[in-house]
């Protein structure tokens, strides 16, 4: 295994992007989601870069990118349009054991930026280890129509059901058979159906009955 596999918390982690670019922007707007403080560092902006950073959701720094921009950083991305530039810049990082992720030359990185199907609290991620992103790519497309939307209600359910059961349950095998019961049953089917009432109601049905 070339890369070891992982998901970062990064909920107010002060993250730094050199960059301002199109690249800058995905990267930025994927940070954002997870929950990042995320601070873009470059002498111009994607106009959608420019409104998060006049609505306050960005930090924008008006410069070319210096090593004093990733002081303090937990995790630094590279995408200004010097591929010797991000190069520097992953050296820096890596001398410094900060994360970093170059978009090119991506050899310089410290972890690669997978292709994700987010559903809610189910994240999967694909990666060719840099070596086909378009492959990466199509592999998510074909995830995504197979675990639909309907994977983040049905997590939404189980989330509620896992904490119930965790105060009300003090047996370990028993809340894992629930568990095991409701997945393996056809909740999800009713779901995808639009049938959520039904779905409650056959949650309850097998929690009740392995309760007893």
């Amino acid at each position: 295994m070339k890369y070891y596999p992982v998901y970062l918390d990064l909920r107010d982690r002060p993250c730094v992007i050199a960059g301002g670019g199109g690249v800058a922007e995905r990267k930025t707007l994927s940070l954002l989601e997870a929950g990042a403080d995320v601070t873009v560092v470059s002498p111009s902006l994607t106009p959608k870069l420019q409104e998060l950073s006049l609505s306050g959701k960005i930090s924008h720094r008006l410069k070319k990118f210096e090593d004093r921009d990733m002081e303090h950083a937990y995790l630094v991305i590279a995408a200004t349009d010097s591929l010797e530039l991000n190069a520097d810049i992953g050296k820096s990082c890596r001398k410094r054991h900060i994360l970093v992720n170059v978009a090119a030359p991506p050899e310089e990185s410290t972890f690669l930026v997978p292709s994700v199907v987010d559903r809610g609290d189910l994240l999967i991620a694909v990666s060719t280890c840099g070596s086909s992103p378009a492959l990466s790519k199509k592999i998510r497309q074909e995830l995504e129509l197979h675990y639909g939307e309907e994977y983040e209600l049905f997590l939404e359910k189980m989330s509620l059901v896992r904490d119930r059961l965790m105060g009300e349950m003090g047996d370990e095998a028993t809340r894992r058979a629930v568990f095991q019961a409701i997945v393996d049953s056809d909740v999800l089917d009713l779901i995808r159906q639009g049938k959520t009432h039904e779905a409650d109601h056959r949650i309850a049905e097998l929690s009740g009955a392995l309760r007893r």
